[in-house]
């Protein structure tokens, strides 16, 4: 019974301490992890984002108050400390690959080259983008299919943002015959813009003659617009050129072989 108590004697104050350690020390990394999360929030950091320096802050925190705890009752800490790190880096070495996936995720989540609903180009893919993951980043084609793209592939290939900027422009060319009227083809092609809901007034359209070709006079047309209604404003330029062409003897040539027989 002595021994027991000389023990509790010599041992309590140590295991007070390092229960007081490891209590306030839980505690004070969840309240350190709510503030952090707070300033992340304020910060329109990404939830991906969030969610990853929240997991990683709560597993490291929790294991330096472990050992801290530990150390206070007279535990060798070195070894664990060695055990840990080697672990760690078995685990980094395992999962490298995946590691540098992550790592271009948190980049392109940061730096923003894209974010979700972009319309981007890349490896002949085009499409609005979807969701942007840690490993992966998802992209939905206009035919509703689903590309998955590796973040580490995405960050080191060059792609096409077609969504960053407010306005776009709209270049078309249309071919009219040598016996057409240019200068009236011009004016049709013009008041056919200028009608349009979605073209801009500025900068102001251009059209003008772009190309001689074997059996077209090329026109050259430059519209902006805003870049939501891009598709929609070429589409429709297309087909209300073509129509006002018909309705004034205006011709769109296609090839054509004429053959003289001796």
């Amino acid at each position: 019974m002595e021994k027991i108590i000389k023990y509790f004697e010599d041992k309590g104050q140590p295991l007070i301490d390092a229960i007081i350690i490891f209590v306030v020390g839980w505690y004070a990394v969840k309240l350190l992890l709510y503030i952090i999360n707070r300033m992340m929030k304020r910060s329109n950091i990404d939830s991906i984002v969030t969610s990853f320096i929240h997991s990683i802050l709560d597993i490291s925190l929790k294991i330096i108050v472990i050992v801290t705890a530990l150390a206070q009752l007279g535990v060798n800490t070195s070894s664990l400390v060695t055990v840990l790190a080697t672990a760690g880096a078995a685990i980094v070495l395992g999962l490298k690959d995946s590691m540098s996936g992550v790592v271009s995720g948190m980049i392109i989540l940061f730096t923003k080259p894209f974010v979700k609903g972009d319309i981007i180009e890349v490896n002949s893919y085009i499409g609005k983008i979807k969701e942007i993951q840690l490993l992966y980043t998802i992209l939905m084609t206009f035919d509703n299919k689903m590309v998955v793209i590796p973040n580490n592939e995405l960050a080191s290939s060059t792609f096409v943002n077609y969504s960053h900027e407010d306005k776009r422009r709209v270049d078309m060319t249309v071919d009219i015959h040598y016996d057409s009227d240019v200068e009236k083809a011009k004016t049709l092609i013009k008041s056919v813009i200028d009608k349009h809901p979605y073209a801009l007034k500025d900068p102001e359209a251009y059209v003008r003659v772009s190309e001689y070709k074997d059996s077209a006079i090329a026109l050259g047309i430059r519209v902006w617009a805003l870049t939501e209604n891009y598709y929609d404003l070429k589409d429709d330029l297309l087909e209300e050129i073509k129509y006002i062409f018909d309705q004034n003897d205006i011709i769109v040539p296609y090839p054509q072989v004429d053959i003289h027989i001796q």
